[in-house]
């Protein structure tokens, strides 16, 4: 691992209390806290995890809460921690608050990402960003507002996709991986209205958006096992786009509230979620382009429904597509 004084003197301004930071970067004249855990002996080419903390909170926070520590130095990842600014938002809180009604916390994470790459020469097929709450809301708002192919992946914990934060709409693929609680009191997987923000979207609503947007077809369904047998169970839904690699998926919680879903003894769930969100950044092809390229002569012939007669696109309907090449693909839009 290059050590961390290699860039503090081009691009950061370091204050160090710990092993992990806090670490201060410099962007726009004003001066953004930063936690960075980097595994012994990392290798170049390595992946990345941005994480988002929620409304108030801050990078040590969200670090100690999601313990992703742990699996960066099991798996060789390193994790990085930013904290928002007082208000980031324009607010009037007084609390930490993520930029998602504009672009300056987005063009302030890939300055920073930028930067880090400089030093530690991560992966550029794996950078990934993930958040609970208002940080899953940043990690959705930095998904449909990324005007270049930076993150490959990004997942959401709680969070949702505000009426303010259309200021731009999905222009790069990009896999989406949706946690939420059914019984989540804070954003409701329904949708709804938060008082001073306005209206968000109901999770389903979310997974059709990214589903259509990165054509991608049902896979599969299934239910984790009730290890703690509460009764309660999570669905796990998945899609995925064969041609290019790009996944989404959704684990409904039954039951499930405002929370960074864990098992015993630190939660009462049926998985832990920062292994689960490992887990999805890490089936994240890193060579999309030998994808496309086993693809690129590949043309469609036919349009068939389930029974095999000639069949044209409908929502919600599955249809298999036949190409040239022999090959075939089961594709399914669903449309709530």
């Amino acid at each position: 691992m290059k050590t961390i004084l290699l860039f503090l003197s081009v691009f950061l301004s370091v204050i160090l209390f710990g092993q992990d930071g806090p670490f201060y970067f410099i962007h726009n004249n004003t001066s953004r806290e930063f936690y960075l855990h980097v595994p012994t002996d990392l290798p170049e080419n390595s992946p990345i995890i941005y994480v988002f903390h929620g409304w108030g909170g801050n990078g040590f926070g969200i670090m100690n809460q999601t313990a992703f520590n742990d699996l960066s130095d099991e798996n060789n990842f390193a994790v990085c921690y930013p904290t928002a600014l007082i208000d980031g938002d324009n607010g009037t809180s007084g609390l930490t608050s993520w930029s998602t009604n504009g672009t300056n916390d987005i063009n302030f994470i890939n300055a920073l990402n930028d930067s880090l790459s400089n030093v530690y020469e991560f992966d550029t097929n794996q950078i990934f960003a993930t958040g609970y709450s208002y940080g899953g809301e940043m990690s959705l708002h930095l998904a449909r507002c990324q005007n270049s192919d930076v993150f490959d992946a990004i997942a959401s914990v709680g969070g949702s996709v505000f009426e303010y934060m259309d200021i731009c709409a999905p222009s790069v693929n990009i896999s989406v991986f949706l946690l939420h609680g059914t019984n989540d009191d804070v954003v409701n997987f329904s949708g709804g209205f938060f008082p001073g923000y306005g209206s968000y979207l109901s999770i389903p609503e979310i997974l059709s958006e990214w589903v259509n947007y990165n054509s991608c077809s049902l896979d599969t369904i299934y239910n984790f096992p009730d290890v703690n047998d509460d009764g309660n169970n999570t669905e796990v839904t998945k899609y995925n786009n064969i041609n290019t690699g790009d996944k989404v998926w959704l684990y409904t919680v039954n039951n499930g509230s405002h929370d960074w879903f864990d098992v015993a003894p630190w939660g009462n769930y049926d998985f832990w979620a920062s292994e689960e969100i490992w887990n999805f950044f890490n089936q994240i092809t890193a060579n999309q382009a030998e994808i496309n390229e086993l693809n690129i002569s590949r043309n469609l012939i036919q349009t068939l429904d389930m029974m095999g007669r000639e069949a044209s696109f409908k929502p919600n309907t599955p249809i298999i597509h036949v190409y040239d090449d022999g090959s075939i693909e089961k594709v399914f839009s669903v449309e709530y």
